[in-house]
């Protein structure tokens, strides 16, 4: 039950990533998770967005480097340390963390490469686990 994420290669100079977020705005793609890291030379810009082929459309058609890789995303706990304990259940599993940010409204996306054994293990210990087509 993994969702797509997008990669989106952005230079590193003012006004790129307002561009690039222009981009998606005039598609009438929604953003439901992102975050950026940057080196000196460009970014990557990582999305959960809510129309996938169309961003895929649009940052294409601008020019933009744009791949897709599967995520897991999970809905945390609002309570202090939850993600300190998600982060340890993981830990402890054995599993591999390649990278995690946070969503809107206290959503976790976590790249690892054993997806399934990332959602097996968020759902066996009371997480839940979000779909494709769960908006939050």
């Amino acid at each position: 039950m993994s969702v797509p994420q997008l990669s989106v290669f952005v230079e590193n100079k003012p006004g790129h990533l307002a561009d690039t977020l222009a981009t998606l705005a005039g598609a009438g793609v929604n953003i439901h998770s992102f975050t950026i890291a940057d080196t000196k030379d460009y970014g990557i810009l990582r999305l959960i967005v809510d129309e996938v082929g169309k961003a895929k459309t649009a940052l294409g058609g601008a020019g933009y480097m744009v791949v897709e890789h599967p995520v897991v995303r999970t809905v945390l706990r609002d309570e202090a340390g939850a993600l300190a304990s998600v982060v340890r259940l993981v830990y402890e599993s054995g599993l591999d963390i390649e990278y995690v940010y946070q969503g809107n409204k206290d959503t976790l996306c976590i790249k690892t490469e054993d997806l399934e054994r990332m959602e097996d293990l968020l759902v066996n210990n009371g997480f839940r686990v979000l779909g494709p087509d769960d908006v939050i």
